[in-house]
C-alpha cells in the first residue's frame, strides 16, 4: 500500500523517548489496519526507512487515531542535513513494507520505549 500525506503538528511525546516522529495528516478514506509497520518514506526525493504507527495511542489514553512515522537512524534536527528542516506543505510519500504488530497499551512508558527499540531492530532486518 502507498499513500501521500502532509506533516501536522504532533504532541511531541516521541522526541523525549528518543524517537522523534513526523506526524501525518490521515488521508481521506484511509484504509489501513491499526498497527505498527515497516515503511519506506520519501520526502523531496530523499528516501528513508521508517517505523510507522497507525491507530489509537492507548499508552497515553488516547482513542483518537494518529498516523506518525519515525525515520530510523535520524535524531531530532537531523533532517536539516537533508535540507528538510521545515516539513510544512511538503508531500510525504509512504509505502507500507510490512505489518509488524498490533497497537499495544503499555503500563509504563519505559516498556513502550523497549518495544519501539525492538520494532526498529526488526525493521532494520527487513
Amino acid at each position: 500500500m502507498q499513500f501521500e500525506s502532509t506533516h501536522i503538528k504532533g504532541k511531541g511525546r516521541g522526541k523525549p523517548m528518543g524517537f522523534p516522529t513526523i506526524n501525518l495528516k490521515i488521508p481521506e478514506n484511509f484504509e489501513l489496519k491499526d498497527g505498527i509497520y515497516a515503511a519506506k518514506v520519501v520526502i523531496e526525493n530523499k528516501t528513508f526507512v521508517g517505523a510507522l504507527h497507525y491507530g489509537p495511542v492507548p499508552t497515553f489514553s488516547e482513542q483518537e487515531k494518529s498516523l506518525e512515522v519515525y525515520l530510523i537512524g535520524l535524531v531530532e534536527n537531523e533532517l536539516t542535513k537533508y535540507g528538510l528542516e521545515n516539513l510544512d506543505e511538503k508531500i510525504i510519500k509512504v509505502e507500507i513494507l510490512k505489518y509488524l504488530r498490533q497497537v499495544i497499551k503499555f503500563r509504563l512508558v519505559e516498556d513502550l520505549v523497549k518495544q519501539i527499540e525492538e520494532d526498529v531492530k526488526q525493521i532494520k532486518e527487513i
